[in-house]
């Protein structure tokens, strides 16, 4: 691969403006099939920018490395624009490149600005505190997700150790699907339609999964309650989930408690999802002064 990329380099400078040319124009027709046409009233997208985040969401998307080729493919790009973003990206350290395997994944490095990202937010200063009293009273883990699709959840934070946490359960794991008590909260005030709902409903597991009528039952319930308890989507343990709203009622964030069974009875579920609406009283009413993206 290397080879035949130092072979086309040497073929002289003129040739190498015109493949340039190319992958400019190429980088800018992607963009322009993955931008809507109402957003480049907006402004102009950059075509290689573009590019670059779709090399990057394949690689993130990924359960292994990705040679160029796979990563043109999945991205729908041409191999040596594929190529070409991928060593510049390698080069300012977003990407990692194995010369055994001759394939590419997403660096550390990406941690930094993730970092960032929350730490200029102003959400962690906020909701930390909240976050660590409902846990220290109630002895429960405590986790916060951005809502980032239709019932699609983003970990943002998590505090507490009520209970063995997931080797996978990190900063940064997306979860995708109606699945336990924040995908209930995540139906109950999202925007999704039944079929919608239906759709996404089936490809998710549980432990002991409802049929959807009984997740829609629970949906309307935990839309008069103002939260959702489930003990079925994890053998052994009960999560307590609550929605974060923005003023237009828009559903921004989820906090979910967690704990085992036997630590939060029903006598227990009360006064934990008051203190949990009670914090997500106190986030919503700060929305304005963070910056979610």
């Amino acid at each position: 691969m290397v080879i035949e990329m130092d072979r086309l380099h040497a073929l002289g400078s003129a040739t190498g403006a015109l493949r340039a040319k190319g992958v400019a124009t190429e980088a800018i027709i992607a963009s322009r099939e993955s931008v809507a046409p109402g957003d480049f009233d907006r402004g102009k997208p950059v075509g290689a920018v573009v590019a670059a985040v779709k090399v990057l969401r394949t690689l993130h998307a990924s359960e292994r490395p990705l040679n160029a080729s796979e990563v043109a493919r999945v991205a729908a790009l041409h191999r040596g624009t594929a190529y070409n973003i991928l060593r510049t990206l390698q080069a300012e350290g977003f990407v990692a490149y194995d010369e055994a395997t001759r394939t590419y994944s997403v660096s550390l490095h990406i941690l930094e600005i993730a970092h960032g990202v929350l730490r200029h937010s102003g959400l962690m200063d906020l909701a930390r505190p909240l976050m660590h009293a409902v846990s220290d009273t109630y002895g429960v883990s405590v986790y916060l997700s951005k809502v980032v699709g239709p019932c699609s959840q983003l970990l943002l934070d998590w505090v507490g150790a009520a209970l063995r946490t997931d080797l996978y359960l990190t900063v940064g794991r997306q979860f995708p699907g109606p699945r336990g008590a924040s995908g209930v909260i995540m139906a109950a005030f999202g925007n999704s339609s039944e079929p919608e709902l239906e759709r996404l409903f089936a490809q998710v597991a549980w432990y002991q999964k409802p049929s959807f009528p009984e997740f829609l039952a629970r949906m309307h319930e935990a839309q008069k309650a103002g939260f959702a308890v489930d003990r079925a989507s994890t053998q052994g343990i009960t999560q307590v989930s609550v929605p974060v709203l923005s003023p237009s009622w828009e559903l921004l964030l989820v906090i979910t408690a967690a704990a085992h069974s036997h630590d939060i009875d029903s006598d227990a579920v009360g006064p934990l999802s008051r203190a949990m609406q009670s914090a997500a009283a106190r986030l919503s009413e700060s929305l304005r002064l963070l910056h979610l993206g």
